[in-house]
């Protein structure tokens, strides 16, 4: 104890951009080609796709087969495109087990897997004073965002997704703060995409919207149950941010411009 401090190190950012890349470029460049050196650098179709592809096939062929024995990796690997098809939806492993006819036990063991070997990460809802909060089934991101196989929204939700993990990683690997990233839903179909909570306190309710600048209602709404610090829509493609009841409607690059060093 006390020898050595853990890092988690996370893919590039908006707020971690190589020189001479502008913050317009750099989110271009993380949507279509993920935040990984090769691939973002090269910000090449082709290259990308050969990274990626010769990444899948370590991790699932050789990597996961290290780690478990597993029979048949053609199902694994419908397994991950399940997932990937699925980013910023409630993962119903039953569902998914069903469709490929294994079990659901398997299925989750697979899941864990994944996130074991930094594929892709796991949230799970807030269930803390949410009246009528549904509890048990999470959200799949993944840390490649080139990985997502979703339209242009799914692909800005992942990104949001990596970007909050990272942050809240830093801010536990660094100030010592215990943090989750967590998504809200009801019963009644009230969902709000992202809470940050450091210290068992909710600190930000994040919307994603690829294009819609109205303000949502469930984060209207869970304002002013959960009181949080931070109120943001966080909106692709936007003119101008503004402020409309106490609720930020920014986009991805001024939302993440300035990294987390400042928390005290």
């Amino acid at each position: 104890m006390g020898r050595y401090h853990y890092w988690r190190l996370h893919p590039l950012s908006l707020d971690e951009l190589p020189e001479g890349i502008s913050p317009q470029e750099g989110y271009q460049r993380l949507l279509s080609f993920g935040g990984f050196p090769e691939p973002f650098l090269a910000a090449d179709e082709r290259e990308a796709r050969r990274w990626r592809r010769e990444r899948f096939s370590r991790i699932i062929r050789e990597d996961m087969r290290d780690l478990e024995h597993i029979r048949n990796i053609q199902l694994l690997e419908l397994f991950v495109d399940a997932l990937r098809t699925r980013v910023g939806g409630l993962i119903v492993l039953s569902n998914i087990a069903q469709d490929l006819q294994i079990a659901g036990k398997t299925a989750l063991n697979w899941l864990h897997l994944l996130e074991k070997m930094y594929l892709c990460f796991i949230i799970y809802p807030h269930t803390t004073h949410i009246p009528r909060s549904i509890r048990k089934p999470p959200k799949v991101y993944f840390f490649d965002n080139g990985d997502c196989m979703g339209d242009g929204g799914q692909r800005l939700e992942n990104l949001v997704a990596t970007h909050l993990l990272k942050r809240l990683h830093f801010i536990e690997d660094y100030h010592g703060y215990s943090c989750s990233l967590r998504y809200i839903r009801d019963k009644d179909g009230r969902e709000v995409d992202f809470v940050t909570i450091i210290d068992g306190k909710v600190i930000d309710l994040i919307e994603v919207k690829a294009a819609d600048a109205d303000v949502s209602t469930s984060l209207k709404y869970y304002k002013k149950l959960l009181n949080p610090e931070r109120t943001v829509q966080i909106v692709g493609n936007l003119n101008r941010s503004f402020d409309q009841d106490g609720i930020r409607i920014t986009d991805p690059i001024n939302f993440f411009k300035h990294p987390p060093w400042q928390l005290s």
